[in-house]
């Protein structure tokens, strides 16, 4: 078999190269803009949260871990944490920006989002990262070892 020629190269390279572009570009449309701020998905919220927390079970271990400081709610729609001050806290785990799910640095006091190191304070608020809007918080009532997580 003989070696391709010249042109049968160049030829391969340009119709290599259309196609690769036209990949990219139909991967950009279906994810919404490549690096368009405003392509990037919203979660909202969970609304309607309604849910208990026995302190005194394994599950809730990690609350009282220094090293950890916090748990997700039964679908990961919220994260409750416990503050170096002892209150316990519930905001919503998805990231605004993304999605991804934030966790809780009880140490520093922030929530950080992993996935572009958004990071949000223990109020909820935008300190850093590519994210427009803070954190929603939900209402926390301790009764004895029960937290009720409402909102």
């Amino acid at each position: 078999m003989a070696a391709p020629s010249a042109m049968d190269r160049k030829e391969f390279l340009q119709l290599f190269g259309m196609g690769a572009t036209a990949l990219v570009a139909s991967a950009c449309l279906g994810l919404g803009g490549c690096g368009s701020k405003s392509g990037d998905p919203s979660p909202t919220p969970a609304t309607n949260v309604d849910f208990t927390v026995d302190l005194t079970a394994s599950s809730s271990a990690a609350l009282n871990d220094a090293t950890k400081g916090y748990i997700y709610g039964p679908n990961r729609d919220v994260i409750v944490a416990k503050t170096t001050a002892g209150t316990y806290i519930a905001f919503q785990g998805p990231c605004p920006h993304e999605g991804t799910s934030v966790y809780f640095n009880q140490g520093q006091s922030r929530f950080i989002c992993p996935n572009h190191n958004a990071v949000f304070t223990v109020g909820g608020a935008v300190v850093s990262g590519p994210v427009s809007q803070g954190l929603k918080q939900y209402t926390v009532v301790q009764t004895g070892t029960s937290l009720r997580i409402t909102g």
